[in-house]
């Protein structure tokens, strides 16, 4: 039995985001961006790897209960569900930057700048995501002559959805 490949599953859809301002100093810069970006879309959004944090004694009350709706949302989902996230996120160390939930449908968020590429941990924990019934989309903020503003990846190869026009 081989290792499953990030091809054998759903394509991962991939979304350019226009940036027309790059900051010298960008750590971090594409995780607050988006996430701004999803709670302006009507998103909740929480940090994926954080989804164990109830286990801890010393947590602020208002981070407690953010969490501790995350975890209700996702048991009434689908039952067991929150364990096997909590497995990947102590074990893989590749889940995703964000859980996000909007009507009843959950996805995880990969935040990436234009030319940073997923690493073998998350190309690893994708498919597993995709396995448990979630929609799974990287999300990279691009330069504005990026024409392409929506993909998906099967593989090595890009399917082009939505590309920006000419003025």
């Amino acid at each position: 039995m081989s290792q499953t490949q990030l091809f054998e599953y759903e394509p991962v859809k991939h979304v350019y985001v226009p940036m027309l301002f790059m900051p010298t100093q960008r750590r971090g810069l594409s995780e607050k961006y988006l996430r701004k970006r999803l709670e302006k879309q009507g998103w909740e959004v929480w940090r994926s790897a954080l989804i164990d944090i109830t286990l801890r004694v010393n947590l602020y009350p208002n981070v407690r209960k953010k969490y501790e709706r995350l975890c209700k949302l996702l048991e009434k989902h689908r039952v067991g569900t929150l364990c096997h996230l909590k497995y990947l996120a102590i074990v893989h160390h590749g889940m995703p930057d964000f859980l996000c939930y909007r009507n009843g449908r959950f996805k995880f968020v990969e935040c990436k700048l234009g030319h940073e590429q997923l690493q073998k941990s998350q190309k690893k924990c994708i498919p597993k995501l995709q396995q448990l019934g979630f929609a799974v989309e990287v999300h990279k903020l691009a330069l504005p002559c990026t024409k392409v503003r929506e993909a998906e990846m099967v593989g090595k190869k890009k399917i082009v959805l939505a590309k920006q026009m000419r003025l």
